[in-house]
């Protein structure tokens, strides 16, 4: 039996809690179409179960975070002789498994990490690479860019490590919620530029608050998860009149925000993949992303590309250049595409 690890559905929903979330639910349709038994495993406290048809569910013991993964996860997969499916970069350390590892950032890029919880978790998860390279059968990641890393920090064999991705069909079934406009109108008394992250070092937000300076004609709308707890600077002491700090919003308010913005603003340092970029291409939204790490690899030519280093002095003069329809990255990027990928890969290595 591969027992999957649902510690994720028990945490609010971001990026790779997003990945594992709707990745299962493709998984689910087509489950039965391979000689495999899968097991959903959440903790007793989980707040986003997946509706399944195919994969039974089962819940197990109730503790916090990676406590549940460490004990009451783990000892599952003893008393029940299976094998581990993580699809969000942690897998339990007495029972490694088969693994998604989205990206390497707290190898590559230690000066993120400053607090002691930032250290912390920093250490932690470079010992679950350490327990990958040596222990899971497949590694799975989800950009070449990460791939590549992967191959060249650590010697990997490359064949052990197959790049799915992310994708955006979740979008379709999200209804717009226009609560913002009615309850806080002043944030659209302008065209706005809409960006969606959290606080960490890699966003690089401070790219947006300095363009913000020199574009006062515009509004710049950051929303996402705002704790501060990992990263040491609170950008909520901002001042600057055309800079809205929006906290966590709901999906339908996102879905809103991008279908009206100007565009939408991504220019990270560093990312595994970039869901929130593939989120706006799917309603129409134009897309300013930065020319680092994967995201090149990505969006293509259906992105206007910036230099995170360098601050853009002219949005509209960006705007005004042409790039390609993002249809072709909409349907390389699916889910439904990666699910049948992850199942192949399941059948013809477990044993």
């Amino acid at each position: 039996m591969i027992a999957i690890n649902g510690q994720f559905t028990a945490r609010k929903m971001t990026g790779q809690e997003r990945f594992a979330f709707e990745l299962l639910l493709e998984m689910d349709k087509i489950v039965r179409d391979f000689p495999l038994q899968l097991r959903l495993i959440i903790p007793r406290n989980a707040i986003n179960i997946p509706m399944l048809h195919n994969i039974e569910i089962e819940k197990y013991g109730a503790a916090k975070g990676a406590l549940w993964e460490q004990t009451y996860f783990a000892y599952y997969l003893f008393r029940h002789k299976a094998i581990s499916l993580n699809l969000c970069s942690v897998m339990p350390i007495l029972k490694p498994g088969f693994i998604c590892i989205h990206d390497l950032s707290y190898k590559v890029n230690p000066t993120y990490f400053k607090t002691m919880y930032a250290r912390i978790s920093q250490v932690w998860h470079k010992l679950q690479y350490l327990l990958a390279w040596y222990f899971s059968p497949i590694i799975y990641t989800v950009s070449k860019y990460s791939k590549s890393q992967m191959v060249d920090i650590y010697c990997v064999d490359p064949q052990r490590i197959i790049v799915i991705g992310n994708g955006w069909e979740h979008f379709e079934r999200v209804e717009e919620d226009c609560i913002l406009k009615k309850i806080e109108p002043d944030l659209f008394t302008k065209p706005y530029f809409l960006c969606l992250g959290s606080l960490a070092p890699n966003k690089n937000i401070n790219w947006v608050l300095e363009v913000a300076k020199i574009h006062p004609q515009y509004n710049f709308l950051i929303a996402g998860k705002s704790s501060l707890r990992a990263y040491g600077t609170d950008y909520n002491e901002c001042d600057l009149p055309n800079v809205k700090f929006l906290g966590y919003i709901s999906d339908g308010e996102i879905k809103f925000l991008m279908k009206n913005c100007k565009a939408f603003i991504f220019p990270s340092f560093f990312e595994g993949f970039g869901i929130p970029p593939l989120e706006a291409l799917s309603v129409g939204a134009k897309i300013i992303v930065s020319n680092s790490s994967c995201l090149p690899e990505i969006f293509g030519n259906s992105a206007y590309y910036i230099d995170p280093n360098k601050i853009c002095t002219d949005l509209d003069e960006l705007l005004s250049k042409s790039v390609e329809s993002g249809e072709m990255i909409l349907q390389k990027y699916r889910f439904s595409i990666f699910a049948r990928q992850v199942l192949e890969s399941l059948d013809k290595n477990y044993v």
